[in-house]
């Protein structure tokens, strides 16, 4: 959903759960009832201001508004849809899985680390956190300062926001699901 029609339907909700009327909303708010009713119907886009004066008036924190919980729960991205990115001379292939969804603030991949395959991506965002599941192989992870070994079916979740990187410690393809959290 657009956020202008979910900073609509917020408001009117929230309005309409605490019994006020737009009049009343508008005027202790301070906003015209004009102005509230091009908001309430997705007609006027919302100063930052504006949102902060209707926050304190229905006595929600201003991210409240913002809120936009159009999820869908039932999404399907075949493989053959994903375009791969061959990486470290080809020997390493990432693949999107999920591509990153606003609501839940998740996005994963697959990593193929192929023999004496090493991965080194730049750090991610601030607050940004991988999950990571050994699908097969045993590869090599650098983290934190800390070095671990990741065994099949081994999992480890670390701050992506430093440096790190895998590397493939077997003559066999090893194989991996990285899911990063975007936590700010």
């Amino acid at each position: 959903m657009e956020l202008n029609r979910a900073v609509a339907e917020n408001i009117k909700r929230i309005r309409k759960s605490k019994k006020l009327s737009m009049e009343r909303l508008a005027a202790e708010a301070g906003v015209s009832r004009s102005m509230l009713g091009q908001i309430e119907r997705g007609e006027a886009n919302p100063s930052v201001a504006i949102l902060g004066k209707l926050a304190m008036a229905l006595k929600v924190p201003a991210e409240v508004l913002l809120e936009n919980d159009d999820f869908v729960t039932l999404a399907e991205y075949p493989e053959v849809k994903t375009k791969p990115t061959r990486l470290d001379g080809g020997k390493a292939v990432l693949r999107e899985n999920f591509p990153y969804d606003e609501v839940t603030r998740l996005e994963s991949r697959f990593l193929d680390l192929y023999i004496s395959a090493r991965y080194e991506p730049e750090p991610s965002v601030p607050g940004c956190v991988c999950y990571v599941t050994a699908m097969s192989g045993t590869v090599s992870l650098m983290a934190e300062g800390q070095s671990f070994r990741l065994l099949e079916r081994d999992a480890i979740r670390f701050a992506a926001d430093q440096p790190y990187r895998f590397e493939n410690m077997t003559n066999a393809t090893a194989r991996l699901l990285l899911v990063y959290q975007y936590l700010k």
